[in-house]
């Protein structure tokens, strides 16, 4: 096994916190320190692994990067709708600089999709709140609204997928 400095050790057990794997975490560890180790010395390092063995210095360490890194979204750029339009806008520009109307009509659709709100949860949230009141429905009045969502629901699908009527002559 590798000599490992603290400073490597904090290293690892930050990278293995934030969900990189073992793997990646030794080329890293080759790369900005220069030392050559193993997967498994790595998995040592995890407190999640069946061969945690770094002791109790690095546990605490491991779950407040873990805590951190999955409550700050913020800090990844292209969790921010305003990163994720101003990459929109520079595939679109260069698309059209080359003439590529298709993929200039795609990006136009992503915005599109990114400014809607189609790529959100949002309209999980509205089931959501739409079910609440069901608590409060006896089981027969249940059947009868769930019967009549599903009636709803299939016949707008009808309706979308309907051929046309019309004939061209």
């Amino acid at each position: 096994m590798a000599d490992l400095s603290d400073e490597a050790k904090l290293f690892i057990v930050q990278a293995l916190a934030r969900f990189s794997s073992p793997a990646e975490v030794v080329v890293m560890i080759r790369e900005d320190f220069g030392i050559e180790t193993t997967i498994q010395q790595v998995r040592t390092y995890n407190p999640e692994h069946p061969k945690f063995e770094a002791g109790g210095k690095w546990r605490p360490i491991f779950e407040a990067v873990r805590k951190a890194y999955l409550e700050d979204v913020s800090s990844i750029p292209i969790a921010s709708q305003a990163f994720r339009l101003n990459a929109l806008q520079k595939n679109y520009d260069r698309a059209i600089k080359h003439g590529n109307v298709v993929l200039a009509n795609a990006t136009l659709e992503q915005a599109a999709k990114e400014v809607g709100g189609v790529l959100t949860n949002a309209r999980n949230v509205s089931v959501q709140q739409a079910t609440r009141g069901f608590r409060d429905l006896t089981s027969e009045e249940r059947r009868m609204a769930v019967a009549e969502m599903i009636g709803n629901a299939l016949s707008k699908d009808a309706s979308q997928t309907a051929p046309s009527t019309q004939t061209s002559q």
